[in-house]
């Protein structure tokens, strides 16, 4: 039988950054004993394994670098791993380990439509003069491609979201991620100076792990599984209500109260 693990790391953020306002920190504060307790019921479920991990860093960039590295490590003592945001709030009664190939990284790769509302939205504050912030989707298709440039590569206009990730060690070694860190690094930092896009955009950059594993799938041509939207069905600012058709809802905006309670 295989042995499976499903996990999520935990760090009480003390660095500022637009991804962990007072209100996301307080929401969780409230929740995250919930949030636990739904992830490891499910892991039940799954008979896999559950673990809860520290990070070392407080640094919310950081953080999100440290799940992949992890990956890395729990793929050395398991079969299959699966990794959930905390605010990934499963909804079903599918087993995750037995819906996709884990040869393949699993992820949820999605379009961002250049012609929509967020991206006129953009397209305003450039003419004003305004940044655009780094955790900006457009802004992370952006600096993808601005990357793969150098390597004269022509990218699409996807994204990944790093909510949930799954795969094991075939898979997660053929993304080789702390490995290409380096290079990633110093890819972005060219693509900074030397890109298409406006100051405004390109000079808000950062290191940013869902921009660096698009860029890894694209640039070496990575299969991986499309988990799909129901596995990853992500409820922020454009999209605030839960679904039941979605078997893992994953709470970007914080506003758990609207979800668990109908879990209830």
């Amino acid at each position: 039988m295989s042995k499976n693990i499903i996990f999520s790391i935990w760090s009480d953020l003390t660095e500022e950054h637009t991804s962990v306002n007072d209100y996301k920190k307080k929401s969780f504060q409230i929740y995250k004993n919930k949030l636990i307790e739904l992830q490891k019921k499910y892991a039940y479920y799954c008979k896999a394994d559950y673990e809860i991990f520290k990070p070392k860093s407080t640094d919310y960039a950081n953080v999100q670098f440290d799940k992949i590295f992890k990956l890395e490590e729990l793929c050395k003592y398991y079969d299959n791993v699966v990794y959930f945001d905390l605010d990934v709030i499963p909804n079903t009664r599918y087993n995750i380990f037995n819906s996709f190939n884990f040869d393949n990284i699993c992820v949820y790769e999605y379009p961002i439509d250049t012609a929509d509302e967020m991206a006129r939205t953009i397209s305003t504050r450039i003419k004003n003069g305004a940044p655009i912030s780094a955790m900006n989707r457009y802004s992370k298709v952006c600096a993808k491609n601005a990357m793969l440039l150098i390597n004269d590569i022509a990218g699409n206009e996807n994204i990944v979201n790093t909510g949930v990730v799954c795969g094991n060690a075939k898979s997660i070694n053929n993304l080789k991620f702390s490995d290409r860190m380096n290079e990633m690094n110093k890819t972005l930092n060219i693509a900074m100076k030397d890109n298409l896009y406006p100051d405004e955009i390109s000079k808000a950059w950062i290191k940013n792990n869902e921009v660096y594993f698009l860029y890894l799938l694209e640039r070496y041509k990575i299969k991986f599984n499309n988990i799909g939207i129901q596995w990853n069905y992500i409820l922020d600012d454009l999209v605030s209500k839960p679904t039941a058709a979605a078997h893992l809802i994953h709470q970007v905006n914080k506003d758990f109260h609207v979800t668990i309670s109908r879990l209830n």
